[in-house]
């Protein structure tokens, strides 16, 4: 089992930053997705845990995948105002590229998510590779309405647990792709 605590920085701004370098592989996306539990909970910061962990297991799925460098490094940061930006670094200069949704496609829906996830998600240039990254932001306290106005599929658990899901299946397809191959 890979190690799920990073190492405690603070960044330029004075905001707290845990991050781990993770070698390239599959058993490193839930590693990623325990960084980042185990992060929020130390913050207090539960609230953000699924929807961090979904974007967190995207990008580190895509840097298993894509990257050519045998590490990649996964950074969370505490930003003011109570947002929480995710971010993957890998020594690749591929830019990833969000594509339209195609019914067809086994794959490519990631970065879609991600968007879908985040309040706000890009890609920083870096000299030697690139940090993917994405903020999320606190739920926003609802207005004080009665439950029967709510429908329940547009609450944010419903969305995380409808995109949990699909990402459980792609894994779950990817896994049997991978098993049987030569």
């Amino acid at each position: 089992m890979l190690r799920s605590r990073g190492t405690r920085l603070v960044a330029a701004d004075g905001s707290p930053v845990i991050t781990s370098v993770l070698p390239r592989e599959a058993d490193s996306v839930p590693a990623a997705r325990r960084l980042v539990r185990h992060t929020l909970a130390d913050w207090r910061l539960p609230a953000l845990a699924d929807t961090a962990e979904l974007v967190v297991a995207e990008l580190s799925a895509n840097a298993v995948q894509h990257a050519r460098h045998s590490v990649f490094r996964v950074t969370v940061q505490r930003c003011p105002g109570g947002r929480v930006r995710v971010a993957v670094i890998d020594k690749s200069t591929a830019v990833p590229v969000l594509h339209p949704m195609d019914d067809e496609a086994e794959g490519g829906r990631g970065l879609a998510l991600v968007a879908a996830l985040s309040y706000q998600w890009g890609t920083d240039p870096l000299g030697w590779g690139k940090r993917v990254w994405a903020d999320i932001e606190p739920e926003q306290a609802q207005a004080e309405q009665p439950a029967a106005t709510v429908p329940i599929y547009a609450t944010r658990q419903a969305q995380a647990l409808y995109v949990l899901i699909v990402i459980t299946l792609g894994v779950l397809l990817t896994l049997a792709v991978v098993s049987d191959a030569p």
